[in-house]
């Protein structure tokens, strides 16, 4: 075993993870396709800022809390060395919509002790289910009302595993989620399973479209979100997400706006 260190973004000391060999670290970063930029903690918490100071300024116009709203960094390309960046900027929930990206990044936070939460949230297959509920502490995209026993199964070694369900409320056919339809019959599947949480509604709106479209995506999903007392909502990305603050969003998924490099 060789032993590589990672790059502590306040030089305290030196954290280590273990992995098999350089050489399949290099295979794994290429199969992975990880980012190769080299990203420094001061873009990081330079970027970290702006976007919570755009999320302060999306709260007060919408008269909320900013505490109220949780920053999730989607880490799906990204080294492991960014996660001890983000910790020291504020940031502790990190995002993976890939298992093996997200296998990885929850190895390397074991090995070098950083106190983190991982949000799944990509596409669910069914025979990803176990390592899921082994890695995730929350779920962002269950939509499949086939996957639910069986996440629950997988949950039994487990404390209860929160679960935003996910709605397809933009209507695009290639989005995944529930519709609003079937939104009541899977709500009801889910909390009849005593090893899920229904914490939230998640959805995605739709890319190059006018903003009173996206504003309405994410305004529908609030709609649904009270009608079915539901706490939490997952909406709002890189692109929108101060629209979906506006509207309501309790959870914000970031990604290219923590690890874009200074102009």
């Amino acid at each position: 075993m060789k032993r590589i260190p990672m790059k502590n973004p306040l030089q305290r000391r030196t954290r280590l993870i273990k992995i098999d060999s350089a050489a399949d670290a290099g295979m794994r970063k290429q199969r992975l396709k990880l980012s190769s930029m080299s990203v420094t903690f001061d873009q990081i918490s330079g970027n970290v800022a702006v976007v919570r100071r755009e999320i302060a300024v999306a709260c007060s116009r919408a008269g909320r809390d900013p505490q109220g709203v949780r920053l999730i960094a989607v880490t799906k390309n990204q080294e492991p060395d960014v996660m001890p960046m983000l910790v020291a900027a504020g940031v502790h929930d990190f995002g993976e919509n890939r298992l093996e990206h997200h296998e990885v990044m929850s190895e390397a936070a074991r090995a070098s002790g950083i106190a983190v939460r991982f949000h799944a949230m990509g596409r669910i297959q069914s025979r990803q289910l176990p390592k899921l509920a082994r890695i995730s502490d929350v779920l962002h995209s269950l939509c499949e009302p086939d996957h639910v026993a069986r996440l629950a199964r997988a949950c039994a070694e487990r404390t209860r595993l929160p679960v935003f369900l996910q709605v397809n409320t933009s209507g695009e056919t290639a989005k995944a989620g529930c519709t609003i339809d079937e939104l009541p019959m899977l709500l009801q599947t889910v909390r009849a399973q005593s090893q899920l949480e229904v914490v939230g509604l998640m959805t995605m709106a739709e890319e190059g479209v006018a903003t009173d479209r996206i504003r309405a995506t994410f305004a529908q999903l609030k709609m649904l979100a009270i009608e079915h007392g539901i706490p939490r909502l997952s909406m709002g990305m890189s692109q929108d997400f101060t629209i979906a603050i506006e509207e309501g969003a309790t959870d914000i998924r970031i990604g290219t706006r923590l690890f874009a490099a200074a102009p």
